[in-house]
């Protein structure tokens, strides 16, 4: 069971995921936006996760190096972006 109350079976049987509240995206959908999307796609489906995924649900879809490698195009708050940042050691230019 996942801490939002949502096992993950409920994940896996096509229903939409919670965390992409501004379109219908299912969790096979997202798997296969992650291995061949392009990287705009790659990079709205990872901010979206960041933004709204719970921590165990985010590292079920992508690695750490999955976000390193997009950060600089992932659409984030800038405190949520540094929050990230650190969190995963990547240096980023001082905003402002």
């Amino acid at each position: 069971m996942q801490a939002s109350g949502t096992d993950r079976s409920d994940l896996e049987r096509g229903e939409a995921l919670y965390f992409f509240p501004d379109a219908p995206v299912t969790a096979a959908q997202l798997r296969q936006i992650l291995a061949h999307g392009t990287p705009e796609r790659r990079a709205w489906a990872i901010s979206h996760l960041l933004r709204y995924a719970e921590w165990d649900d985010i590292w079920s879809y992508v690695s750490r190096d999955d976000v390193r490698e997009l950060f600089t195009q992932l659409d984030l708050p800038a405190g949520l972006r540094a929050a990230w940042a650190k969190m995963l050691r990547i240096e980023t230019a001082p905003v402002g």
